[in-house]
């Protein structure tokens, strides 16, 4: 996770290899229900944006900074639905 301007931030990815799913999209669905209910039992606010699509998954930086990410046009517009979507 990261904590940013905007607050603290995850990042949940279902189907990347190896463990691929015919049913990722539902059990991405699911999850991000279940979180809804856990954040409103802790009593904290949060905000959720699902898409489906191909992204590229890989090694991003150089050798003193490197992660593991992904990017592309479903992850971008993931975020944009979070942020304009209700709290909880």
């Amino acid at each position: 996770f990261l904590i940013d301007d905007k607050g603290m931030l995850f990042l949940f990815v279902f189907g990347l290899p190896p463990l691929v799913h015919i049913d990722d999209p539902t059990r991405a669905c699911r999850a991000c229900l279940e979180m809804s209910v856990v954040l409103q039992q802790m009593n904290l606010t949060g905000r959720i944006g699902i898409t489906t699509g191909r992204v590229y998954c890989g090694l991003v930086g150089s050798d003193k900074r490197r992660e593991y990410t992904v990017m592309g046009d479903t992850v971008n517009l993931s975020a944009r639905l979070m942020a304009n979507a209700a709290p909880n």
